[in-house]
């Protein structure tokens, strides 16, 4: 098992699978699709639409643009410089997933279920990110969340050198332990339903004006 260090005290599971093994995929799959250790390196299926899963495989300048797959199913996964943006994850299940450099505008991630999900390096504006149980860590790094919407249970997810210009927690149903200490949280709106969440006394600072009007406070 490989594992990616979060921190001092912190790591999680990376995706396992061996490169050697993985058979190329050359054309957009069935829309009924059950898929384990492939290649996919440059496929294009802008504005597919499917179900099923996907299993320890490497999906690389891929372009899933507008892309809909629900239910899906996708574990021990890497995804590189690809394109997900406008498409659409609903009732994914992911465990042991990475997507790195990759274009996820207005993309739709509606997680059943996230453990071990790491995305870093991605510009997410208007991205919607729901998660339903978050078994493992969740995490987000140096990522662009503008006028991103968030929702659902992140107590498990981790923030690093990310920023939120217009992003709406407004609907985050548990922050207990949500780790926002290295992210830039100014014009995120939706602060109080981060109850529990992580943040520095420099942090806390920063965003008092915004805590107090979001508390009903009348700033004079």
């Amino acid at each position: 098992m490989k594992f990616r260090k979060i921190d001092e005290r912190r790591s999680m599971r990376r995706p396992l699978f061996e490169t050697d093994r993985l058979v190329p995929l050359e054309e957009a799959p069935d829309p009924d699709f059950e898929l384990s250790e492939r290649l996919v390196d440059g496929l294009e299926w802008k504005g597919g639409h499917g179900d099923g899963s996907l299993e320890q495989s490497l999906l690389r300048n891929v372009d899933l643009s507008e892309t809909a797959l629900s239910p899906f199913e996708i574990v021990d996964v890497t995804v590189e410089r690809s394109v997900l943006a406008n498409g659409r994850w609903e009732r994914a299940t992911a465990r042991r997933l990475e997507i790195t450099d990759s274009q996820l505008v207005g993309w739709q991630a509606q997680f059943s279920l996230a453990q071990d999900v790491y995305i870093a390096d991605c510009r997410a504006d208007f991205t919607g990110i729901s998660i339903g149980t978050a078994k493992g860590p969740v995490v987000f790094e140096r990522c662009r969340f503008t006028n991103a919407t968030f929702l659902g249970d992140f107590s498990k997810v981790v923030f690093i050198d990310c920023t939120f210009p217009g992003a709406d927690f407004s609907r985050v149903a548990n922050a207990k332990g949500c780790d926002l200490r290295r992210s830039e949280l100014s014009g995120i709106t939706g602060l109080m339903s981060l109850r529990g969440a992580l943040i520095t006394a420099d942090q806390a600072v920063d965003i008092a004006g915004e805590l107090a009007t979001a508390a009903g406070f009348k700033l004079a």
